[in-house]
């Protein structure tokens, strides 16, 4: 899983985020064939896990499966097999990355980065504040040429490292270096997701023992909460633009915009509509299968410095418009691993589930089944704290794979 993680992460080196892999080319069987063959070695606990707690991802691949397969839409089926396959292989008991593994990874990638900037014109960042292009924002910083895997991976570091104080304390450096990453990269989804996972710390430790239900609800409750609250937040960004640091923070440098301005330059909430447009509109409300945006939507120019995509950046989304109602059951998986997290009395893994379903209403992208960024952040929320080990330590709390709200013993090594 750490061979996935990073060979996909230093892939993404590679490329820049004004432009897209060309499909058949190099790169792209460089991300997919990892996520193809690395699975394999782990297969009888992914079918094993399918056929138990993760049954949810079985019935959306055969339902959806079988009616794009019989409309003939091979490239739907595919990419469903793809997704449900490696989210399995996430979900397996043994499923688990090393906090070192993961943090030299992390030192790694910038040292790689910073080789990047020094010496190539690839990448348009810099890693100090005033010397980025100014068409990227003169005051953000990067190590990755695609700015926004800079700030989501310093949000999975400053998750993964205050799981608890053990954790933080062995590795006070890098959770310093990932803070400023994150504050100053200026990725605005990933900064809230931040204060949401803060917030949702703090809450549960000012409740005294709190129940497998208020845990479970109060995560659910703070995710989609923020995600409406984020749809309907640009007059109360509009009035407050001239506040320090909103601009950069919130607006992509940009000041004095109105409401509908700042609505268009969200754009995921736009898209949000337009997605749930098209999944009531599928015949049978069993989606559209592979589908073009372009070619299904008809685009205004954004002239307030927002580049229209693929139509990918929401998942829980694009899986309705693509898959309909059988795409529904993605996101009820997840629900379910969260209600399981709750009754084994994980907290860290409630906190975190928030932030991460934020990101995948928002930058849906990176939740593609070929980036490692995939098996770092759902393995939080489909493992928990069993997903994140030290070495010799494993977490006295283990959360059930079944959900079962049973206890038990801690694993001796």
């Amino acid at each position: 899983m750490l061979v996935f993680v990073g060979a996909s992460l230093l892939l993404t080196m590679s490329h820049d985020q004004t432009t897209s892999i060309e499909v058949g080319s190099l790169q792209y069987w460089l991300f997919i064939v990892p996520a193809l063959l690395l699975p394999l070695l782990d297969v009888k606990a992914i079918i094993a896990t399918l056929r138990g707690p993760a049954r949810l991802l079985l019935v959306m691949l055969l339902t959806a499966g079988a009616w794009h397969l019989l409309r003939g839409d091979a490239r739907a089926v595919a990419q469903l097999i793809l997704l449900v396959f490696v989210l399995a292989w996430v979900s397996t008991p043994d499923a688990r990355i090393e906090v070192d593994d993961l943090v030299a990874l992390y030192v790694a990638l910038i040292l790689v980065g910073m080789g990047v900037t020094a010496f190539t014109d690839f990448s348009p960042y810099s890693l100090v504040p005033g010397r980025t292009d100014e068409d990227f924002g003169a005051g953000r910083v990067s190590f990755f040429p695609n700015i926004a895997y800079t700030g989501i991976l310093s949000l999975a570091l400053l998750l993964v490292l205050t799981k608890d104080r053990a954790t933080a304390r062995a590795h006070p450096i890098v959770l310093l270096v990932a803070l400023y990453f994150l504050v100053f990269s200026f990725v605005r989804t990933a900064t809230i997701g931040f204060v949401l996972y803060v917030a949702m710390r703090f809450l549960l430790r000012r409740v005294r023992r709190p129940s497998e239900a208020r845990m479970f609800w109060l995560a659910l409750g703070v995710g989609l909460g923020a995600t409406v609250l984020i749809g309907s937040s640009a007059a109360l960004i509009e009035a407050l633009q001239d506040l320090p640091f909103v601009p950069e923070l919130l607006l992509q440098g940009k000041s004095d915009l109105s409401a509908e301005d700042i609505f268009k330059q969200m754009y995921r909430p736009w898209l949000w509509f337009q997605h749930l447009d098209l999944f009531v509109t599928s015949p049978w409300l069993m989606g559209l299968g592979s589908f073009d945006f372009f070619d299904l939507k008809e685009f205004e120019v954004f002239e307030i410095g927002q580049s229209v995509s693929t139509g990918s950046e929401s998942l829980p989304t694009r899986l309705l418009a693509v898959y309909g109602l059988a795409g529904a059951l993605f996101t009820l998986y997840l629900f379910t691993r969260l209600r399981a997290l709750a009754r084994a009395g994980d907290h860290w893994a409630c906190a975190c589930f928030p932030a991460i379903f934020l990101l995948l209403m928002n930058w849906g992208g990176v939740f593609h089944p070929t980036e490692g960024m995939f098996v770092i952040l759902l393995l939080m929320i489909v493992r928990g704290s069993d997903g994140y080990v030290s070495h010799g330590r494993v977490p006295l709390k283990r959360a059930r794979t079944s959900g079962a709200a049973r206890h038990e013993q801690p694993e001796r090594r």
